[in-house]
This record gives structure tokens, C-alpha cells and sequence, in this order.
């Protein structure tokens, strides 16, 4: 296993016990699979402290030793501060193991696996979490537990709802981020959403889309096998540009046979009954597509909790607990409370198994404490929840539903002490100008 980042960097041959540890002398982004197809992945990198340098990739059959014999590739680029290198002609399915050689550094290395075939029938495992809200000043334990659980599920890739750090704008924030998911992102395709907080300090989401180059766009569709996702940004909810890409992206699905599950993510959930409640009057559009083309779940974070949720044949789910401070189920009336089917607030990650079976792909969705048992086990299609009202005056929506109500909340939750704090203080100042005008008078 690779295990990178910032801070301390530590290096090794992933399954080579022949190979030592080494720590290099500059800090790195990554390096992270940002890109995984049936004969190709890429993988990216930066380096810190902003000093370009030449890199280049070796690839080898995972059973191989490396120098023993001819790699099956090599790639080389120039010197540059963040670099993404592709290597193409690959075996669908297959492992290969990779050794990144920084100009000025020890190589570093570890292991991918190439997409399947689109016509594989092989099952397929997926992990989902987000809400990590990375910080120096956040506790970090439970994220860095899911991340060592995740990996020891052995998934084919992982996707991100979002809110991966507390501040965008925060390198600091990042740079602890990449400490808890650097053994992930080395090894396996990470599928992120752009969350609200990415966008703190950095409100085009820079950093994030730097970062992370497969979500550059914001917006965007991946294929891998037989499974289509489709990542919306849903700090826009329901513009025009993503719904005309969301129904191009499940035409396009429908028509193609080799597509068998579709999956939506987004950070913010239409269907809620956590602090924020869900924006379904914001995506009536998007979940009038959903059901349309009955995909085949939505995954969302946003609120701090786990909540499985139904409407009209689609269900959502709401995986928030990577990390951040839990939220308790909040009273959100319709549509969310009738959609509502299971609240946990607990820290936990989702495993999605795939089965393809004759006709159909089995889906099974198991929700899991990262040190304890599951708490949740469904088979898709989800049982049918009571229908509540949805608005829909979707060109027009309003603002968020419960608002003020919500933000207080949050505020009070995440934010009290200072709040009393700044109380206090104007409370001391307000009662020295009354004394200082009874004197002067």
C-alpha cells in the first residue's frame, strides 16, 4: 500500500515487503487515480511547496519485479508543479503496479486495477462517504478509520458526496485531507462530488478541481463496466446546463444495453429530514428525470447522518458521516418526512455490491460503523415510502425551505461558543458606553 501526502511522506512497494519504507524530502499532492477505463488509468500529482520537477511513470504487471524485466510502459513529462500521466494500451481487469519517479526524490509506488470490460458480468463493489469537513482542527479519527475499513473491503472504486474539507480556501485543510485519504486515492478511483465547503475561501472551487482533475467540470459523467454515474454540482441546483446534461447522459444510458445501473450523486440531497433538510423544490426537474428514467439510486451527503429515503420508485440515500459533527434528525415536513425510511447519526461509509444476474443486477446496500456491525442491509428497489407534496414552481423555487430555521441551527450547533462569546463582549461594551455617557452627563 502507498501511503503519501503531506506532512510526513512515506513510500513503499505496495505488497513488497523487500522494499523499505523511504520518506521523501518534499511534500506531495497524491499521487491520486483520477482517471481508471478498461486499458488505461492516470495518475496525478502535485508538489507542494510549488517547484516544478520532471516525472516519470513506470508501469509493470503487478506479479512483476521491477528491473528484472522491460516494464509494459513508460511514461515522461516535463517539469511541472502538478502533473497527470496517462498510460493507455492496458488489459481490461488486470493489476498493474506503478513506480513514480519525482525528479530530486526517491520512487515511490503502488498498485491499480483497470476498469472491466463494458461487457463484463462480473459484481462489482462500490464505497460512498463524505462529509469529512478535513481540518486541523477537527478530529480526524473517524475519517481515518472509514478510510482504513474502506480499504480493507477491497471496493472497485469510491465515490465522495462532497464536503471534503472544512474550508476550500484552507490549504491547511487540504493538506490534512490528503494525510487521512492518500492511502485511498493511490490505489483506487475516487469519484468525488463538490460540496458547499469546497467552495469556503475559494468560491470557483480552484483547489478542487486542481486537486481533482476527473471533477474538474463540476458536473460530470463516469463509466466503469457495466455502471454509468452521474456527478451533479449541487451547490446549482437545478440549472439548466446540468438538467439538459443529466437527461443527455440518461438517454444516452437507456439506449445503450452495456449500461446496466445508473447511479446520481450529488453533495446537497433533494429528500432530507436532517439539519438542512432536503431541496427538493430546488431539483423538481432533476427528480422528475430520475423517475423518468428510474435510475437506480441518488447518493447524497450534506447532512451529517446516514438516511435511506424513497419517492416514487427512486430511492436516496444520504451518507454525511466521514467525519464531520453528527446532526439529529430534524422535524422538515414534506416531502422529505413521508420519503424517510431509516435515520442513523452515526460515522459510517456505504458498501454497494453489484451482482449482475440473468436480466437484471442485483444491488445490495449495506450501511457500516467503521468498528462495528452494519446497522443497515436493503436490496434495490427499496420498499415504497407515502408520497408527500412536492412545489412545483421549479423555474422559481424561493429560497430554501426552512432557512432561517436551519441556518440557526447550524450556527448554535457548530458555532455557539463564539456566538456567546461575541454576545458577551458586546454585552461589555454596550454596558461601558452606558456608564461612560451616565458620567459624562
Amino acid at each position: 500500500m502507498l501511503l503519501v501526502g503531506t506532512g510526513v511522506v512515506k513510500a513503499a512497494w505496495a505488497h513488497d515487503p523487500d522494499h523499505p519504507e523511504v520518506t521523501p524530502a518534499v511534500e506531495l499532492w497524491g499521487p491520486l487515480v483520477s482517471e481508471v477505463s478498461p486499458s488505461s488509468f492516470s495518475l496525478h500529482v502535485g508538489i507542494v511547496d510549488g517547484k516544478a520537477r520532471a516525472v516519470t511513470l513506470r508501469v509493470d504487471e503487478a506479479g512483476a519485479r521491477p528491473h528484472q524485466q522491460q516494464p509494459v510502459q513508460t511514461v515522461s513529462a516535463a517539469a511541472s508543479v502538478w502533473q497527470t500521466l496517462r498510460v493507455a494500451g492496458l488489459v481490461a481487469g488486470r493489476r498493474y503496479r506503478y513506480q513514480l519517479t519525482i525528479e530530486g526524490l526517491t520512487a515511490i509506488g503502488g498498485e491499480v486495477t483497470t476498469a472491466p470490460a463494458l461487457d463484463d458480468a462480473r459484481p462489482l463493489l462500490l464505497a460512498v462517504f463524505g462529509d469529512e469537513q478535513a481540518s486541523p482542527h477537527n478530529d480526524s479519527v473517524s475519517s481515518r478509520a472509514i478510510v482504513q475499513a474502506v480499504l480493507a473491503e477491497s471496493p472497485d472504486l469510491v465515490i465522495g458526496t462532497g464536503d471534503l474539507v472544512g474550508e476550500g480556501g484552507s490549504e491547511a485543510d487540504w493538506r490534512e485531507l490528503s494525510k487521512t485519504h492518500a492511502p485511498l486515492w493511490s490505489q483506487l478511483l475516487y469519484v468525488p462530488a463538490l460540496g458547499n465547503h469546497e467552495l469556503i475561501g475559494d468560491p470557483s472551487g480552484r483547489f478542487f478541481r486542481q486537486l481533482l482533475p476527473q471533477a474538474a467540470a463540476r458536473h460530470y459523467a463516469v463509466r466503469f463496466g457495466y455502471l454509468q454515474l452521474i456527478v451533479l454540482d449541487g451547490n446549482r441546483p437545478g440549472s439548466r446546463e446540468q438538467t439538459q446534461f443529466l437527461q443527455t447522459q440518461l438517454q444516452k444510458a437507456e439506449a445503450d444495453p452495456t449500461v446496466r445501473v445508473r447511479l446520481v450523486v450529488i453533495h446537497q440531497p433533494p429528500l432530507s429530514s436532517g439539519l438542512h433538510c432536503g431541496s427538493a423544490s430546488h431539483m423538481l426537474d432533476w427528480m422528475q428525470l430520475f423517475e423518468r428514467f428510474a435510475v437506480d439510486a441518488v447518493l447524497t451527503g450534506h447532512d451529517h447522518a446516514y438516511q435511506r429515503l424513497e419517492r416514487n420508485g427512486v430511492p436516496y440515500f444520504v451518507s454525511g458521516g466521514g467525519g464531520a459533527k453528527l446532526y439529529d434528525q430534524s422535524p422538515c415536513g414534506e416531502p422529505d418526512e413521508p420519503a424517510l425510511q431509516r435515520y442513523e447519526s452515526v460515522h459510517h461509509y456505504v458498501m454497494i455490491e453489484l451482482r449482475p444476474q440473468p436480466g437484471k443486477v442485483a444491488i445490495s446496500v449495506r450501511a457500516q460503523a467503521p468498528q462495528g456491525q452494519p446497522f443497515d442491509v436493503v436490496t434495490l428497489p427499496v420498499p415504497r415510502s407515502a408520497v408527500g407534496k412536492l412545489l412545483t414552481d421549479a423555474a422559481n423555487p424561493g429560497p430554501p425551505r426552512r432557512w432561517h430555521r436551519g441556518y440557526l441551527r447550524y450556527v448554535l450547533r457548530h458555532h455557539g461558543l463564539q456566538l456567546g462569546l461575541a454576545l458577551l463582549f458586546g454585552g461589555v461594551l454596550v454596558a461601558a458606553w452606558r456608564y461612560g455617557r451616565r458620567r459624562s452627563s
